[in-house]
């Protein structure tokens, strides 16, 4: 019951957040008489876009339990960033740990995806890519395909080799706001028999220029809602 309430209080805290911003857009914020446009803000942070490279830190509640996440992103080379995410998941039940290498030259990037967990443990890697799909760029498209494997140190599942397509949408209203999808599908090439669809929608709202809110839900009746800082 906890949990739900607490998944009740986010959803209602993102959502008067978000009224205040929007009503506070409406007025110029000033500072030595200086006026503060979208020009002028070019530095924000995209969190709508899961290959954007930056640091943060982050803190999410749901019907599962608490999230604590960590980034370290940063110049790799030439046209390539990079990135590190930590995360605890669920009560700390189980952690992953991505990396992401991302060319910014051609919108490429290479996927390192690691689960670590009491039940099984699962490693991927793979290519995404990012597309847009309008004019204005208002639809963006990551489709991504990763290979890898799963396996358990007990040998209660079976080692399992596995492909997975995720097909990431987002469609970003403004600075400020964004929805999304992604289809997933997982097949496994040998072990444990899997053949799965799965699917998440998500709506973000970005509260200041290095400070974030969304909120999730996926087909496993999973609801939970996160805040992001950036630095």
């Amino acid at each position: 019951m906890f949990k739900y309430d607490t998944v009740k209080f986010a959803l209602v805290s993102v959502l008067a957040a978000s009224t205040f911003q929007a009503v506070a857009e409406d007025f110029p914020v000033t500072e030595n008489n200086a006026v503060y446009t979208d020009e002028s803000q070019s530095n924000w942070v995209d969190f709508s876009d899961p290959t954007a490279i930056f640091s943060k830190i982050g803190l999410g509640t749901g019907t599962e339990g608490v999230d604590v996440y960590a980034a370290l992103g940063g110049y790799l080379g030439g046209q390539y960033e990079q990135k590190l995410t930590i995360e605890g998941k669920h009560d700390m039940d189980f952690f992953n740990v991505n990396y992401l290498a991302f060319n910014t030259a051609n919108d490429t990037g290479f996927t390192l995806d690691t689960r670590w967990d009491s039940d099984y443990n699962q490693i991927a890697a793979g290519v995404v890519k990012k597309l847009y799909f309008d004019q204005n760029q208002n639809i963006v498209v990551y489709p991504a395909m990763k290979f890898g494997g799963m396996w358990d140190w007990d040998n209660d599942f079976e080692s399992t080799s596995f492909v997975q397509i995720d097909l990431t949408l987002r469609y970003v209203f403004n600075r400020n706001f964004w929805v999304g999808a992604t289809p997933t599908y997982k097949y496994a090439l040998g072990g444990e028999d899997i053949n799965d669809w799965d699917g998440t929608i998500d709506a973000g709202y970005q509260l200041a220029e290095e400070i974030a809110a969304s909120i999730h839900a996926n087909n496993d009746d999973e609801v939970w809602a996160d805040f992001t800082f950036a630095f």
